[in-house]
């Protein structure tokens, strides 16, 4: 059953590929690219850690700001291999009230240079503060990466 899903969420991931990722700017498509926290980029690119220790911090999360006077509908996290591979993907839109609403969670096999694209909607009458990507997963140790967001109307 988690294949026959996945097989649907990729379905689905071909399809905002050609409508929200194309060569028309996203602008023009009623999407803005969120910055990465603490950068001055709307991506980042990584090599998958090993995982957290008592005494080391993996490099799994990457954050982005989501613009306060903003009132996006829908929310789209980007992640592109270009080796390709198995990763775990989580996806998390943050609220002010300390609390977070998980819109993806799968182990999925990206393809050479291949976006996968999540797609999800934030609170109903709450706008988040923050959209949070996790790539990683012990399969994916050492496997590079691209993450990027999307805030959408």
């Amino acid at each position: 059953m988690k294949r026959l899903g996945m097989l649907a969420a990729i379905g689905t991931i071909g399809t905002l590929n050609s409508l929200f990722f194309t060569s028309t700017p996203a602008s023009a498509q009623s999407c803005t690219p969120l910055a990465v926290v603490g950068g001055n980029s709307t991506e980042v690119s990584k090599t998958v850690s090993p995982p957290s220790t008592g005494v080391t911090r993996s490099n799994w999360n990457t954050d982005f700001v989501v613009p306060s006077r903003q009132n996006f509908t829908r929310y789209i996290a980007r992640v592109i291999s270009p080796n390709g591979g198995e990763y775990d993907v989580q996806v998390f839109l943050k609220y002010n009230n300390d609390t977070a609403d998980q819109i993806f969670n799968e182990t999925v096999a990206l393809t050479e240079r291949n976006p996968l694209q999540v797609q999800g909607a934030g609170r109903a009458g709450a706008t988040p503060y923050q959209m949070n990507v996790q790539v990683g997963g012990l399969q994916a140790l050492g496997k590079p990466y691209t993450v990027s967001a999307f805030g959408c109307y």
